[in-house]
């Protein structure tokens, strides 16, 4: 839909800052839709059809005359507004501006209109005449601006203390009507009346209605009819319907206010409002809410946050002097933004509340740790810029959603303020659905249909969430604050364990293949903040699953450091729920080591292996499969620490057992044979290693098809052997064979590509063709870099072998023997 305006302005180019001065005068000042062509023209599109467009919708045109008169396409432009406007019965106005010719040189198509005479300048008197001629309505005697200006705004400026929305205060000088949305405690309130005082001189006049409901609305306009504002005695006596129909006349015979309509938060106060807009006419209209889905006629200026460094300043300046003050402050303050999400509201409660108790900034934030809801519920309205406290602001807003959007927030409240999958509510809509029948029940409210959609969309439209793009939203963390704290207390676990199950039932089953990441990257926060509440709540199952899925993935990317301590808790809470000597105890028990000998404490590690390899042999007898995994990974860990002999036989027991359970030519069988290979090649029984590494392939090869990378790995592993025995002719075909197959499987940007790229590159270096190996070594560091991180131990390897690539590249360019591989690091799948 295109935007009405109400007049548009045709000028020579020339007179630019003239006829811009004007058009603020008649925009600001007298509340008019100006059509101007360096506001309205977008760069970049044909400006000949905007011109025509706006001609075909436009009320009235003003045709400025100045000293340089009209170009040439001013002509025809005028003409073509004359044309269309004279068959519309529409106003075209002469204007002459400073410097224009005595008497004035108009065309011919404008001699016989009466002109606006500005030449003086843009006196009051002129203005009047001009939008008289634009509106059709004729000046009043009480038109001009009073000498005190009226106002009923409920707050003084701020002042100082207004922090990080100049650029917000300026761009309210736009359209007639305007919004001001955003999240309840955003500061929509504040940023009106500070506009209203910073832009007096705008105003002829400024007031202020509440109209969070159509009662208010009706009865804040009725009362602006009171003596000390528009002292419209003769009218006091008339019924509250008939006084709002006085007071709307007033504004339409006195242009150049400001109403602020506030707090139009409901769909009722909405409808009210917009049925409301077409009556109030002769100025300007700023309208805060927390809906954000407006006409299109309307301009809207959705409100965020602070930022830090705002945020920080605020807080300062509102507790100077009240304080219990510190060398450090800066630093506290700046943590305090931080902690409360750069709200405004959270800041005006937490400066209101430092300088009533006298409190430091770090005494505050203590008590924001240790007593969350009484420093949420605090509120003195004598101190505070604020009508209530956060937890009132929001629990309106929650009131009025359906139990499904309700529910979608309330299970959002126990995530992180990161952006959210949709994704993960799609795939969990059964535990949405069941979270919403619960939710109702508490509330005794009727459960009604709702798609997921429909419900993401209320949240939006009631700016309690924020939109990214469609498939993600964010909650502001203070929202969470909240909204956990109105749980009730006897469901908190139950509404805990639904937030759980939606995040497990979501998160991928192998966090250790890098095509998961696309998932498990952005749910990664969201699972270590749910499972910390589960955890709280004691809930034990699926905690323990995801623990260990996330920890695992934390494994995967290097981040040893926070995945053992979710190791160590999985394993607590097994112990507890399970007993010592349950088989879930000795996954953790296992997992937890794994850890450990990833980050070399493998005398740590050792008793948690043979304590996972008892219980398991307790539990399923010494012949099960689950024992084999532990002899084989206990066995691993002999190796790592020089103890091949206690090793092997672990080893061959691990086989044997497999070979029984599934057979002589199971893939389980491969894995084991490729274990016992590199033990014995560590051991230099080379003879032996060949014929177990080629069975190993031959099993694969047979159980798998051929782009498999089980059957890659037997490649790479068998053409290793080969590179190691001098055998590099046989090794490099079975090199490429691994890199086409990995390749086919995971894509080109996988960490087992940049392995067999790696592994080949070192061959070719062997066999001095330094040249072909240093685009595959910069390609295999490329990858892991992107993948795994730039200092994942991985990372470090492929860093390292590319630095003494270069190096020999280097050597070999100055004339010297190029060096072989040799000893470079190897990288492992």
């Amino acid at each position: 839909m295109t935007d009405v305006f109400d007049v548009f302005l045709s000028h020579n180019s020339a007179d630019k800052p003239a006829v811009r001065k004007l058009a603020e005068a008649l925009r600001d000042d007298r509340g008019l839709t100006v059509w101007l062509d360096e506001w309205e023209l977008v760069p970049g599109r044909p400006w000949q059809e905007a011109v025509e467009e706006i001609i075909r919708t436009v009320r009235s045109s003003a045709v400025l005359v100045a000293a340089d008169g009209l170009g040439p396409w001013e002509i025809h432009e005028m003409r073509a507004c004359l044309t269309q406007l004279v068959r519309r019965k529409l106003p075209v106005i002469p204007v002459l501006l400073p410097g224009a010719p005595n008497p004035p040189d108009l065309p011919i198509f404008l001699g016989e209109v009466t002109w606006v005479d500005l030449r003086a300048g843009m006196t009051p008197e002129g203005l009047d005449r001009l939008v008289w001629g634009i509106t059709g309505k004729k000046p009043s005697r009480h038109a001009s601006r009073p000498s005190v200006w009226l106002n009923n705004l409920p707050y003084p400026t701020l002042g100082d203390l207004f922090k990080g929305r100049d650029a917000e205060l300026h761009s309210l000088l736009g359209r007639q009507v305007q919004t001001i949305d955003g999240l309840g405690g955003m500061g929509k309130t504040r940023l009106a009346v500070e506009h209203a005082w910073r832009f007096q001189d705008h105003y002829t006049a400024a007031f202020f209605v509440r109209a969070d409901s159509p009662e208010t609305l009706r009865s804040g306009l009725a009362g602006l009819a009171k003596p000390e504002l528009l002292d419209l005695r003769e009218q006091q006596a008339l019924p509250e319907p008939e006084l709002v129909v006085a007071v709307l006349r007033w504004l339409r015979e006195h242009p150049g206010w400001l109403l602020v309509l506030d707090n139009v938060d409901t769909k009722e106060a909405y409808k009210t409002v917009v049925a409301f807009l077409s009556s109030i006419q002769g100025g300007r209209i700023l309208i805060t809410c927390r809906w954000s889905e407006w006409p299109p006629e309307i301009q809207s200026h959705s409100l965020t946050v602070l930022s830090p460094e705002d945020a920080a300043r605020f807080l300062l300046d509102r507790t100077a002097g009240k304080r219990s003050p510190s060398a450090d402050d800066e630093v506290h303050a700046r943590a305090l933004s931080e902690t409360l999400g750069g709200l405004p509201l959270a800041m005006e409660q937490a400066g209101a509340s430092i300088s009533r108790h006298r409190q430091s900034f770090s005494k505050y934030l203590k008590a924001w740790q240790e007593e969350r809801e009484r420093v949420l519920t605090w509120h003195d309205e004598t101190l505070m810029r604020y009508p209530d406290p956060i937890v009132v602001t929001w629990q309106k807003t929650f009131n009025q959603l359906t139990p499904m959007a309700g529910a979608l927030l309330r299970l959002s409240a126990f995530l992180t303020p990161e952006p959210i999958s949709v994704a993960m509510f799609e795939e969990g809509s059964g535990i949405v659905k069941k979270a919403a029948k619960l939710l109702a029940k508490e509330t005794n409210r009727k459960l009604t249909v709702q798609s997921l959609e429909e419900a993401l969309a209320d949240l939006a439209a009631y700016s309690m969430i924020s939109s990214h793009q469609g498939d993600s939203f964010t909650v502001h963390r203070m929202v969470q604050e909240v909204l956990r704290l109105r749980v009730p207390k006897d469901g908190r676990g139950e509404w805990i364990e639904l937030a759980l199950r939606l995040v497990n039932d979501y998160s991928p089953p192998e966090p250790g293949d890098v095509r998961t990441w696309g998932v498990w990257d952005p749910l990664r926060s969201h699972a270590a903040e749910v499972i910390s509440h589960a955890e709280e709540a004691e809930i034990t199952i699926p905690t323990v699953r995801l623990m260990s899925q996330l920890a695992l993935l934390l494994d995967v990317k290097g981040l040893y450091a926070e995945s053992e301590p979710l190791r160590r808790r999985a394993l607590a809470i097994a112990e507890t729920s399970f007993g010592n000597s349950h088989p879930n105890v000795a996954i953790c028990l296992n997992n937890l080591a794994q850890s450990l000998q990833a980050t070399n404490r493998l005398q740590e590690a050792e008793p948690l292996m043979r304590r996972a390899l008892e219980i398991d042999e307790a539990s399923f007898g010494n012949s099960h499969p689950n024992v084999a995994i532990r002899l084989n990974n206990l066995a691993s860990l002999l190796h790592a620490t020089d103890r091949p002999e206690e090793a092997e036989p672990f080893m061959r027991r691990a086989l044997e057992i497999d070979e029984d359970f599934f057979g002589k030519n199971h893939p389980r069988v491969a894995t084991g044979l490729n274990n016992l290979a590199q033990l014995l090649k560590a051991t230099n029984r080379l003879a032996e290693v060949e014929p177990l590494m080629r069975r190993a392939l031959e099993i694969d090869e047979a159980y798998f098809e051929n782009n498999h990378p089980s059957i890659a790995r037997d490649l790479n592993n068998l053409a290793a052997f080969l590179r190691a025995t001098n055998r590099l002719e046989e090794a490099e075909p079975l090199m490429r064979r691994a890199l086409e197959i990995d390749e086919a499987f995971f894509g080109k940007r996988h960490p087992n590509v940049a392995r067999d790229l790696n592994n080949l590159a070192r061959l070719l270096q062997d066999t001095n063709r330094l040249q072909e190996a240093e685009p595959l070594m910069r390609r295999a560091l490329e990858i892991l870099e992107g993948s795994l991180g730039p200092d994942h131990p991985r990372t470090v390897i492929a860093r390292t072998n590319l630095e003494n690539l270069l190096a020999a590249l280097e050597q070999e360019r100055a004339g010297g023997p190029a060096q072989p591989a040799g000893g470079a690091p190897v990288l492992k799948s």
